[in-house]
C-alpha cells in the first residue's frame, strides 16, 4: 500500500481563513448572553465602604442572579463604576447605591456600550427610592441619597418608558467577527512561517526526524491538554480558586485576604466543595505532619473534634502525584500543576493503550487528542475523582503489556507498574470512582489476557503472576485499606442507607456529551459525566466493522469487558440487585461510578474505530461503513428525542398505562442544545466525509485539513475550560483567578496566638470560617465535610440547638447563638468570627476581643479542653445529656452512659453529685496532628475529660508514661481513670488499631517484592 501523504503544507490562505472564521465563533459578542456589552456607568461618591449593584429584570422578577455588583469606595472624591448590563429589554433598573447605612452623592448616570460607545444619558430625577432610603435631595446639580440609619439594603428603581433595549446590531458582530478572525488568520500564519508543516511530519512520519509514537504520544497529549486548560496554563486561573463557588474565610466574595476579584464563575452544579473545604486543608495538614510533627498524616483534629483522617479513604495519601501540594504546603500553583499532570496522564495513557492495542500511531494520537477534552471534566471540574479517572488507564495499560510480554523481566515489571498504578488509582480521593475503576480496570486488564491468542499455560503463568502481584499490593496499601474498612464500621456516613440511582437508556445520548443530560434538570445544571462526540465517531466505526474486528482479540476483550460497567450505568443491572450487594449498595450513583469506567473503555474501542477506518475508508467497503454508523448515530439521536417527547396512549382510562410523560408533557431542549447537536451531527458527519475522500485519494490536501480542524474543534472545544470572553455561558466554564491561600489575616493570626496559650475551638457565624477550611490555618472547628465521622459526635450535635444542612454542615447564624452557646461552650469554642457583624447584639452575648477582617467575640465560659472532675454523672438517653448541657450551671462536668457501666465497673466508685464537683482545668498543653498531650493536677481520684471525639480503638493513652484505657464520656469523647492525686502527665495518640502490624505486613510485601526482582534480575543474568 502507498504511503498517505499530507500535501498542500503551502500557506493556503482560503483554507486558513476558513477554519480561523469557524475558531472564533464561540468568542463572538452575540453567544455572550450575560457578558458585558452594555453597562449602567454612574459618577458617585460615598461615605461608606461597600458594594454597588444593578439588577435587571430578565423575565422572572429581581434577582441576585441577574445583577451586577462591584465594591463601593469610601471617599470624597467622585469616582466611575461601570455594572455591567446583558443585552435585553428592560423597562426596569433597580439601583443599590450600597449595601449598608451611609450617604451616597450621585454625580451622573449613563447607559453605555463596550469602548463607553452607545451612550444615553440618564437624569437624575429618574432615580426614585425604593427600600431604606431615608431621603433625596439635588444639590448642585448633584443627587444625596441618605440611607435609614441601620440599613442593609437601600435601594433605587429606574423605570424606563419606553423600554431600554440594548441590543447587538448585525454590523457590530460582522466587526466583531472580522477582527477576531483576523488575529487568528495572522497567528496561523506566523505559527506557520515558524513550524512551515514540519509538527505532523515530526510526530508521524518516517523518517530520520519523525518522532517515535511513544513520544509523539506524549507530545500530542501536552498540546491537547495546554488547548483544553489554556486560562490555567496562561491566564492566571486556577483550578482551586474560590469564586468558582466556595466561601471559605469571609461569607462573600472575595473569600480571602490578599485579592479582590468578586466575580463568581457559574459552574452549573459541578461539585467544587470537595476540593475546597476537604482535600486542600488536608494537604496542609499532611505538610505539618510530615514536616513540623515528624509524623505519619493520621488524623484530623480540625473537623468535628477529631475524625481519622487516613482512615477516610480519601486523603489522597499513597497517591505520588499528590506530594506536590503537599510539599508546596497547599499551594494553588501546586493544585493547578497537580491537575494538568493528571489530564496529561490521563490522555497518554489512553493514547498508549490504542498504541498496544492496534499498532496505529495515528488512532492513538487522534484518541490523545480527544481525551482531555470528555465532558467529565465539566461534571467533575476539580472533584477529587477527577484523578481517579485521569490514573484509570494505566493499570489496565500494564495488563495489556503483561499479555505482549515475554521476557520474565518484562512480566515483572509490568506486574510492579500495575501495583504502582493500581496504589495511584486507589489513593486519588473518591471511594466511590476510585473502587469502581479499580474493579473494573482490572478486571477488563484480566479478559485482556485471558482471551490473547497465546498457550493457555502461558497465559495462566501471567495471570498466575499477576495474582502474586495482587497479593503483594494487598500487603503494602494494609495500613490504608485496613484503616479505612475499621473506620468505615465505627462510622456514620451519609451513604449508609442502600439506593441505587441508574441512568435511562434514552438519554444514552448524553454519555457522550454532557450537554445533553442537561435538559433533565432545573437550571441546565451538570447532570452525569460523558465522553465526547469524537470518541462517538471512533465507537460508532468500531461498531459498524464489528465483524471485522473479531481478529484483534484484545479489543474484543475490551468490548465485552465494557458490557458490565454499561449494565450498572445504563439499568440492566437491576437495581434490588445492588442494593442487596454488600458496598455496591452504599455506592448511590451507580450511574456516575460506572460511566467513568466506560469513558475509558470506550476511548480505547473508538481507537479501535479509527485504525480500522484507516484501513477501510479508502476501500470500498468504507462507503458502506460510514453508512451502518450512520445509522447507528441516528438511532441515538432518536432515542433521545424521542425519550423527551413521546407520550403512552391509555388505552383503558388514565392511570392504567404507565407513562413517563403525561400528555402535553415534553422535556424541552434549549435553542443552544438544539442548535449544538445540529453542528456536532454536521461535524462528525464532515469528519467521515471528508476522511474518506482524503484516504480514497491517498492524499490530504490543506482544504481538507482545515475542514476536518474545524470539525474536530467543533466537536471538542465546549469540554475545555474557556476565556471569560468565550460566549455560550450557560454551558462552558469559565475559570476564575489563582489566590493566594496564605495571604496574611488579622483575625486569623489572634486566633493563632491564642491557641499557643490554650487549646479551643473556633467557628463561624452564617458561612464565615467555613468548615473544613479552618484546617488550612491550623484551626480546630465542630465540623467538616469528612464523609465519616462519629457516630456518637453526629447524634449529639443533631440533638443540639444547631442547624444542620447538607447532611454534615452545622450552620450557626446570630439568631441561634444564644441557645447555642451552651452546647457550643460544651465543645470547647471558645472563639467566634463574623463579618461586619451587629456589635451590639453579638456584644450582648459574647465578648468583643478584636474588630478586623472578622470581627473576633470571645465566650469566657467555654469549658477547657481537658479537666478533671471527680464526680460522675449518669444519662440514660443523649437527650437527657443534651439538656443537662443546655439547662446546667455552665461548668464542666462528665457524664456516661448507663450501659457503659457494665463494660467499666471502675465508675461505679465515683460519686454521682455535681453539685460539690471539683473541676481542674489541665495546661501546659503540646499539640501536633496526632497527638495530645497535657499536665492535670489532680486533687484526689477522678476523670480527666478530653473533648476530642471519641473513636474506638482509635485513642491510645498514656498516663505518667503508663498505658491507660481511654473511656467514652459526655457521650461523643473521651475519658481516663485518675486513681491517685498529685500531678499527672497525660499523652494521647491517634491511630486505627493493629496500624504498626499493618505497617511490618506492608514493609514485608515491599521486601518479597524487592527479593522477587533479585530472584528475575539473577535468572536473566544466567
Amino acid at each position: 500500500m502507498s504511503k498517505f501523504q499530507v500535501s498542500g503544507f503551502k500557506f493556503h490562505p482560503f483554507a486558513v481563513a476558513l477554519l480561523s472564521a469557524a475558531v472564533v465563533i464561540p468568542f463572538l459578542c452575540v453567544v455572550r448572553e450575560k457578558s458585558g456589552q452594555f453597562a449602567l456607568e454612574v459618577r458617585l461618591a460615598s461615605s461608606a465602604s461597600g458594594h454597588v449593584q444593578v439588577y435587571y429584570d430578565s423575565g422572572s422578577g429581581f434577582s441576585e442572579k441577574d445583577s451586577t455588583a462591584i465594591p463601593l469606595h469610601q471617599g470624597a472624591a467622585l469616582e466611575t463604576y461601570r455594572l455591567a448590563l446583558p443585552p435585553g429589554t428592560y423597562g426596569a433598573l433597580r439601583f443599590d447605591p450600597i449595601d449598608r447605612d451611609g450617604t451616597v452623592t450621585i454625580a451622573s448616570a449613563r447607559i453605555v456600550g463596550v469602548g463607553g460607545g452607545h451612550g444615553r444619558d440618564l437624569p437624575l430625577s429618574a432615580f426614585k427610592p425604593l427600600h431604606q432610603i431615608e431621603s433625596m435631595r439635588t444639590v448642585d446639580g448633584r443627587l444625596e441619597v441618605d440611607v435609614v440609619p441601620g440599613a442593609g439594603d437601600p435601594q433605587l428603581l429606574l423605570e424606563f418608558s419606553p423600554p431600554l433595549a440594548l441590543k447587538i446590531t448585525w454590523m457590530r458582530v460582522l466587526i466583531d467577527w472580522g477582527w477576531r478572525t483576523a488575529c487568528v488568520f495572522a497567528t496561523l500564519l506566523a505559527l506557520y512561517g515558524l513550524l512551515n508543516g514540519s509538527c505532523f511530519v515530526f510526530c508521524c512520519g518516517s523518517n530520520k526526524r519523525s518522532m517515535t509514537p511513544y513520544r509523539a504520544v506524549f507530545f500530542v497529549s501536552a498540546l491537547a491538554v495546554v488547548a483544553s486548560a489554556y486560562p490555567i496554563v496562561f491566564l492566571g486561573k486556577s483550578y482551586v480558586s474560590p469564586n468558582l463557588g466556595t466561601v471559605l474565610l469571609y461569607d462573600g466574595f472575595p473569600t480571602l485576604p490578599g485579592y479582590a476579584d468578586e466575580q463568581m464563575a457559574d459552574i452549573k452544579g459541578s461539585d467544587i466543595g470537595s476540593i475546597m473545604w476537604a482535600i486542600v486543608p488536608y494537604s496542609m495538614a499532611q505538610n505539618r505532619a510530615l514536616l513540623r510533627d515528624g509524623e505519619l498524616p493520621l488524623w484530623n483534629r480540625w473537623n468535628s473534634c477529631g475524625t481519622p483522617l487516613l482512615g477516610q479513604g480519601f486523603s489522597m495519601f499513597g497517591d505520588p502525584l499528590h506530594l506536590l501540594p503537599v510539599i508546596a504546603k497547599g499551594a494553588a500553583w501546586a493544585w493547578d500543576l497537580r491537575y494538568l499532570l493528571s489530564k496529561w496522564l490521563f490522555a497518554a495513557g489512553l493514547g498508549l493503550l490504542v498504541l498496544a492495542v492496534t499498532r496505529h500511531a495515528p488512532a492513538a494520537l487522534i484518541v490523545s487528542l480527544a481525551a482531555p477534552f470528555v465532558g467529565f471534566f465539566l461534571y467533575r471540574l476539580n472533584h477529587p475523582a477527577l484523578f481517579g479517572v485521569c490514573y484509570a488507564p494505566w493499570p489496565l495499560y500494564c495488563w495489556v503489556r503483561l499479555t505482549q510480554a515475554g521476557r520474565p523481566r518484562a512480566i515483572f515489571g509490568w506486574c510492579a507498574g500495575m501495583m504502582l498504578a493500581n496504589l495511584a488509582l486507589m489513593n486519588s480521593g473518591s471511594v466511590k470512582e476510585a473502587y469502581m475503576l479499580l474493579l473494573t480496570m482490572n478486571f477488563s486488564g484480566a479478559c485482556v489476557l485471558l482471551a490473547a491468542a497465546a498457550p493457555w499455560r502461558a497465559r495462566l503463568a501471567k495471570l498466575a503472576a499477576a495474582a502474586g502481584a495482587g497479593g503483594l499490593f494487598v500487603l503494602i496499601t494494609a495500613p490504608i485499606t485496613v484503616t479505612f474498612l475499621d473506620t468505615m464500621k465505627a462510622a456514620y456516613t451519609a451513604y449508609n442507607a442502600p439506593s441505587a440511582f441508574q441512568i435511562q437508556p434514552g438519554v444514552m445520548l448524553g454519555a457522550f456529551d454532557e450537554a445533553f443530560y442537561r435538559p433533565l434538570s432545573a437550571g441546565a445544571v451538570v447532570f452525569n459525566p460523558s465522553a465526547n462526540f469524537l470518541i462517538l465517531a471512533g465507537l460508532l466505526y468500531f461498531l459498524a466493522t464489528l465483524r471485522s474486528q473479531f481478529g484483534n482479540r484484545s479489543v474484543m476483550a475490551l468490548a465485552a469487558s465494557a458490557l458490565v460497567p454499561l449494565s450498572f450505568a445504563f439499568g440492566l443491572v437491576p437495581p434490588g440487585w445492588i442494593e442487596r450487594t454488600p458496598f455496591f449498595a452504599n455506592i448511590a450513583h451507580i450511574d456516575n461510578s460506572f460511566t467513568c469506567p466506560l469513558i475509558v473503555l470506550w476511548a480505547v474501542l473508538a481507537g479501535a474505530g479509527f485504525a480500522t477506518a484507516a484501513a477501510r475508508l479508502r476501500a470500498r467497503e468504507g462507503r458502506g461503513d460510514l453508512a451502518i454508523a450512520g445509522l447507528l448515530l441516528f438511532a441515538l439521536v432518536f432515542n433521545y428525542v424521542a425519550f423527551g417527547q413521546a407520550v403512552h396512549r391509555s388505552v383503558f382510562g388514565a392511570g392504567v398505562t404507565f407513562s413517563p410523560l403525561k400528555f402535553g408533557e415534553s422535556i424541552p431542549l434549549s435553542p443552544f442544545i438544539l442548535g449544538y447537536l445540529a453542528v456536532l451531527l454536521a461535524a462528525v458527519i464532515g469528519i467521515g466525509l471528508i476522511s474518506r475522500h482524503a484516504l480514497a485519494r491517498n492524499r490530504l490536501s490543506a482544504l481538507q485539513g482545515a475542514g476536518l480542524a474545524v470539525c474536530a474543534f467543533a466537536v471538542l472545544w465546549r469540554q475545555g475550560l474557556q476565556a471569560e470572553v468565550v460566549g455560550f455561558e450557560d454551558y462552558v466554564m469559565r475559570p476564575t483567578p489563582r489566590v493566594d491561600f496564605h495571604a496574611r489575616s488579622g483575625a486569623v493570626q489572634l486566633l493563632k496566638a491564642a491557641q499557643r496559650i490554650e487549646p479551643s475551638r473556633t467557628v463561624g457565624l452564617q458561612s464565615n470560617f467555613f468548615p473544613g477550611w479552618t484546617g488550612t490555618y491550623g484551626l480546630e472547628g465542630i465540623n467538616g465535610p469528612d464523609p465519616l465521622i462519629s457516630p456518637y459526635y453526629r447524634e449529639l450535635t443533631g440533638l443540639s440547638p444547631l442547624q444542620r444542612i447538607w447532611d454534615w454542615r452545622l450552620y450557626l447564624s446570630r439568631d441561634n447563638l444564644a441557645a447555642s452557646r451552651p452546647f457550643l461552650d460544651f465543645l470547647n469554642v471558645r472563639h467566634y468570627l463574623d463579618l461586619r457583624s451587629d456589635q451590639g447584639a453579638l456584644g450582648a452575648v459574647l465578648k468583643l476581643d478584636q474588630t478586623g477582617d472578622l470581627d473576633v467575640y470571645e465566650s469566657p465560659t467555654a469549658w477547657p479542653r481537658a479537666f478533671f472532675t471527680d464526680r460522675l454523672a449518669i444519662y440514660e438517653k443523649p437527650g437527657e445529656l443534651m439538656q443537662r448541657i443546655l439547662h446546667g450551671d455552665g461548668r464542666p462536668f462528665a457524664a456516661v452512659q448507663a450501659f457503659e457501666l457494665a463494660a467499666n465497673p471502675g465508675l461505679a466508685l465515683i460519686p454521682r453529685d455535681l453539685s460539690g464537683r471539683a473541676v481542674v482545668p489541665a495546661d501546659h498543653y503540646r499539640l501536633t496532628e496526632n497527638t495530645t498531650s497535657f499536665f492535670i493536677q489532680a486533687p484526689g481520684p477522678g476523670l480527666v475529660v478530653l473533648t476530642e471525639a471519641w473513636w474506638p480503638h482509635y485513642a491510645h493513652a498514656e498516663i505518667d508514661g503508663r498505658k491507660a484505657a481511654v473511656l467514652r464520656l459526655n457521650h461523643a469523647f473521651e475519658g481516663l481513670v485518675i486513681d491517685t492525686a498529685g500531678p499527672h502527665q497525660v499523652s494521647v495518640s491517634y491511630r486505627a488499631r493493629q496500624f504498626p502490624l499493618m505497617l511490618g505486613l506492608s514493609a514485608a510485601g515491599l521486601a518479597i517484592m524487592a527479593g522477587i526482582f533479585g530472584i528475575v534480575a539473577w535468572v536473566e543474568k544466567k
